[in-house]
C-alpha cells in the first residue's frame, strides 16, 4: 500500500515532529487517510521524508488528539468514532460553538465583523455551487475551506482563548462526520440556511438569537453525521 497525498514533506525551519503531525492531519482532515486505515511507520517515512523517531512522536501527538489509536495486533490506525463517541462530541460542540457565537456577536469590532461577513459571502459562493453540482468532492471542499475560515474567525472574535483551544480540538475530531454530513441529500442547502441564521443574529448584535442559532446549526449536523456514524 501507499500513500498518494500530494507533494509534501518536511521542511528544516521548525520542529520535524509538529511538521509531520501537521501533514498526517491535514491528511486525516481531509479523508486522505480514511477512518480505520492502518499506518505503516516506513511508508510515512517515505512520504513526509522524516526519521522514524519523528514519525513515531507526531503519531503519538496526533493519539493525544484522538485523531489516531494503536490497536493490539494491528499498530496505529486512523481513529474511526463509535456512535457513542461522535454523539457525546457533539453534544459538547454544540454547547461551545453556540457560546462562541453569541460571544462574537456582542464582543466582534467592526474589522472582525466585516471579516466575518466577508467569510459568510464566501461560503454562500461555495455552497451555492456545491447545491447546484450536486455536492461534487471539488466543491465539498471548498465548502469544507469556507466553513473553516468562517469559523475561525468566529471563534477568534469571542475573545476566549480557553473556548478558542477546545473548540479547535474538537473541530479536528468531527472533521471527518462534518465532510460525510456535506455529502447527505440536502444537507448542503439547510446547512447554508442554517448559517445564514447565524450571520443574521452576529449583524443584529443579538449574543442570545446567535448562541440558538449555532447550537441548532451543530445539532442538525449531529443528527446527520450520527446516522453515518451508526452505519460504519
Amino acid at each position: 500500500m501507499s500513500y498518494t497525498l500530494g507533494d509534501r514533506h518536511v521542511q528544516r525551519h521548525a520542529p520535524i515532529r509538529e511538521q509531520v503531525a501537521g501533514i498526517l492531519r491535514d491528511a486525516i482532515v481531509n479523508m486522505e487517510l480514511r477512518p480505520g486505515q492502518v499506518l505503516i511507520e516506513r511508508e510515512l517515512c517515505e512520504m513526509t521524508q522524516a526519521s522514524r523517531p519523528s514519525v513515531r512522536e507526531a503519531l503519538r501527538q496526533l493519539e493525544s488528539e484522538g485523531l489516531v489509536e494503536s490497536r493490539t495486533g494491528r499498530g496505529t490506525v486512523v481513529a474511526a468514532p463509535t456512535p457513542e463517541q461522535a454523539a457525546q462530541l457533539y453534544e459538547v460542540r454544540a454547547e461551545l460553538e453556540g457560546m462562541a457565537a453569541g460571544l462574537f456577536a456582542v464582543r466582534a469590532d467592526d474589522e472582525q465583523r466585516e471579516a466575518f461577513a466577508s467569510a459568510f459571502a464566501q461560503l454562500e459562493e461555495a455552497a451555492e455551487a456545491a447545491i447546484s453540482s450536486d455536492g461534487a468532492d471539488g466543491y465539498t471542499s471548498e465548502v469544507l475551506a469556507a466553513k473553516d475560515n468562517l469559523y475561525r474567525i468566529l471563534i477568534e472574535g469571542a475573545g476566549n482563548a480557553i473556548l478558542s483551544e477546545m473548540v479547535a480540538g474538537l473541530q479536528r475530531r468531527v472533521t471527518q462526520l462534518r465532510a460525510l454530513t456535506l455529502s447527505s441529500p440536502g444537507r448542503p442547502a439547510a446547512s447554508l440556511a442554517e448559517i445564514r441564521e447565524i450571520a443574521t443574529a452576529v449583524r443584529d448584535r443579538d449574543g442570545e438569537a446567535a448562541r440558538r442559532a449555532a447550537t441548532f446549526h451543530v445539532e442538525q449536523a449531529a443528527d446527520v453525521a450520527l446516522g453515518f456514524a451508526r452505519q460504519s
